[in-house]
């Protein structure tokens, strides 16, 4: 029997739930093949697997701190990557013991940096499954905190030594990586029609619905009283019950089977980042989208919206005012801009990954 090591970042929802595309691919591939993942993404997460894989919680990169889903803490950021890399010998000698105990023969990751240094040690082709880099994402923040500049500069060495960087469309500079191949969009799809989806959570057939979607760090600030004066949208949310009335409807977390949700919607309110995009591609949903803060990824992705969907910009105080109205309907009454997208990036990236075993 073959073992991967999968380490996936903790950070938000995105990289675990296309990691997990990747690794229900790999188990259909090859159904006797053991997957052990480590992150600190919760372990709900990777339900619905074609086997179970060994989850274990491990912390190999800090990401970004946030209060909620669009408010970043970079000098919180600077101090825990600090604290994480002064220990990083010991981290990654720990790690090694779980690779020779579990007698693991590939490492993937998307994509904290040692985990490619953990293989390297090791001995083991490694993959990386990206369309960022944390140096990458690090550096536009140096100007402020020049403290970042040593961390870069490791990172970006440990990325070095992949053995292959399956990159995803719109990547962010993946220059450090030796040996790259460009593959398609990583995305979950739902296999239901929009009445049974909207019938599988009891959503009414007739109501235009949007689903306002921030990922795990939710968005408390929007004032809710205002959507409430917008009767002519249904807004869906996950989470957070205190705010279930009238023209909103507040749904049980429903994150391992959120793309029967989308399904159903009309339209979706978000900030861009990488599995909602690829969310609004797979099911050719209308995406009004805002701002999130100095995050080096967003220009690529809004590119992407713009290139491949139907979408319309929100500024964040508008958001945060509540005034989505004018903004949906413009949205809404926008002429259909689907242009095809190859969605078989999991599929090519477990070949690949199979091919290094």
């Amino acid at each position: 029997m073959s073992s991967i090591l999968y380490y996936i970042t903790g950070h938000g929802f995105g990289h675990a739930v296309r990691s997990h595309q990747v690794i229900r691919a790999l188990l259909s591939a090859d159904p006797d093949l053991q997957i052990h993942v480590r992150t600190q993404a919760p372990q709900w997460l990777f339900a619905n697997s074609p086997t179970p894989v060994v989850y274990s919680r491990q912390t190999l990169d800090v990401g970004i701190i946030q209060r909620d889903s669009l408010q970043m803490e970079i000098t919180e950021t600077l101090e825990s990557c600090r604290i994480l890399y002064r220990g990083a010998d010991d981290l990654i000698e720990q790690e090694l013991a779980f690779v020779r105990a579990h007698n693991i023969q590939l490492i993937a990751g998307d994509t904290p940096p040692l985990a490619f240094e953990i293989a390297a040690r090791a001995g083991l082709p490694s993959v990386s499954i990206t369309n960022f880099t944390w140096d990458f994402i690090y550096r536009a923040y140096l100007d402020e905190h020049p403290g970042f500049a040593g961390l870069i500069e490791q990172m970006t060495a440990y990325y070095g030594k992949t053995t292959l960087a399956l990159t995803l469309p719109y990547p962010c500079d993946p220059s450090m990586f030796p040996h790259q191949l460009a593959i398609p969009w990583v995305a979950r799809r739902s296999s239901l029609t929009k009445e049974a989806a909207r019938a599988k959570f009891g959503l009414p057939q007739w109501a235009t619905l949007v689903l306002l979607s921030f990922g795990g760090l939710g968005l408390d600030r929007i004032p809710w009283d205002k959507l409430k004066q917008q009767q002519q949208f249904l807004f869906v949310i996950t989470g957070a019950a205190k705010h279930a009335e009238d023209n909103i409807i507040v749904l049980p977390d429903t994150q391992n089977q959120y793309e029967d949700l989308v399904r159903a919607a009309d339209a979706i309110v978000t900030k861009p980042g990488y599995g909602i995009v690829a969310d609004v591609l797979a099911h050719r949903l209308p995406v009004l989208y805002t701002d999130r803060g100095e995050f080096a990824e967003f220009p690529k992705l809004v590119k992407a919206l713009r290139d491949c969907t139907i979408c319309e910009y929100i500024p964040q105080q508008e958001l945060l005012a509540g005034n989505f109205a004018p903004y949906l309907t413009r949205l809404l009454t926008k002429p259909a801009h689907w242009p095809t997208v190859d969605l078989s990036g999991a599929q090519v990236a477990a070949a690949q990954i199979l091919a290094l075993l």
